[in-house]
């Protein structure tokens, strides 16, 4: 009797089933997966300016360098208008919102948005005055996710500046005006450690700034100038620069605008300095373990009016050009 083998080719029908069960599953599973990865919002950056000026397109165009090429988020460009509606549309897809100036930054902080806020280009005074007007406080505005970069450098690296440059240096003139006379006490503290002594002037707007600012000036060995608001600054500078030029006492300023016009020098926050900065700190808010906080000027730049510090006999020496120590 002869037996033959027979091998079956085809596979049992309960074997296709599981087959066909565990190809679905990974496919499922593939799709799935793929859907994630592709339906992850990229980080988007919402850049509010408070004009539509060369300068403030400027500082976007360096943030956006400075945050390199690689992995770099998305973002658009709104400039600010009075009256400005919600941008409920806009604000949904954005991960970060960036202000430049002060209007762009009351017009947002108004809205109360559920993203980070980072306010840049301006002034402490400013901020504070804004975070009274839509918080209470600038506590609760921080604490509810605003983050200030502010312009203004510490009154320090002036103070250093002044005593690098100025021999025999022993009164201090400052100026303050409405917005901050308040800090007078951090002012004059500041000026006392280092055995120097404060001579303050504070300015009313109602009054004339000549009256108020040719005794302290006249009788200081330099002249600091505290940036208060845009009027208090605008009216106060000329006469700053004009009473330095007659007592021959130098003026270290807080602009390069104030340096252009007759200052000794200034200390400020240039364009690449807030980009830089800026920059680092959006990094920091995207990685979500930022803590929203209010951030001073990390880096500056310094100016000399060459032509004022030979009039007055000022030597520049060559360490302070290259910034050494002074911004620490």
């Amino acid at each position: 009797m002869i037996f033959r083998l027979k091998f079956v080719t085809k596979t049992p029908k309960v074997f296709k089933s599981v087959q066909f069960f565990n190809t679905l599953l990974l496919l499922s599973f593939f799709l799935f997966a793929n859907s994630n990865a592709y339906s992850h919002k990229p980080n988007h950056l919402l850049f509010f300016l408070s004009k539509n000026s060369p300068s403030y397109h400027n500082i976007v165009n360096m943030i956006i360098s400075d945050l390199g090429q690689s992995e770099a988020p998305s973002y658009e460009i709104i400039i600010y208008k009075p009256h400005q509606a919600k941008l409920v549309k806009t604000l949904k897809s954005s991960d970060i919102v960036i202000t430049l100036g002060t209007s762009a930054a009351d017009s947002m902080m108004a809205q109360k948005i559920s993203q980070p806020i980072l306010s840049t280009l301006i002034t402490e005074s400013a901020f504070n005055s804004l975070a009274e007007k839509h918080y209470g406080d600038a506590s609760i505005a921080v604490a509810s996710g605003v983050n200030p970069l502010f312009l203004d450098q510490p009154f320090e690296h002036r103070l250093r500046l002044a005593s690098k440059l100025i021999d025999k240096l022993e009164k201090i003139g400052f100026m303050l005006g409405p917005s901050t006379e308040e800090n007078l006490n951090n002012y004059s503290l500041s000026i006392k450690e280092k055995d120097l002594t404060p001579q303050l002037v504070t300015i009313e707007p109602n009054e004339n700034p000549i009256r108020q600012l040719d005794p302290v000036i006249k009788s200081s060995d330099v002249f600091i100038p505290i940036p208060d608001s845009h009027f208090i600054n605008v009216t106060t500078a000329k006469w700053i620069l004009q009473l330095g030029y007659r007592h021959r006492v130098p003026v270290i300023g807080f602009s390069a605008n104030y340096v252009d016009a007759g200052a000794l020098a200034s200390v400020y926050s240039s364009p690449i300095d807030v980009s830089k900065q800026t920059a680092e700190l959006i990094q920091s808010l995207l990685t979500k373990n930022h803590k929203h906080q209010i951030h001073p000027p990390k880096y500056c730049t310094i100016k000399f009016n060459k032509s004022v510090a030979w009039n007055l006999d000022i030597d520049i020496p060559s360490d302070i050009e290259k910034h050494s120590g002074l911004c620490d």
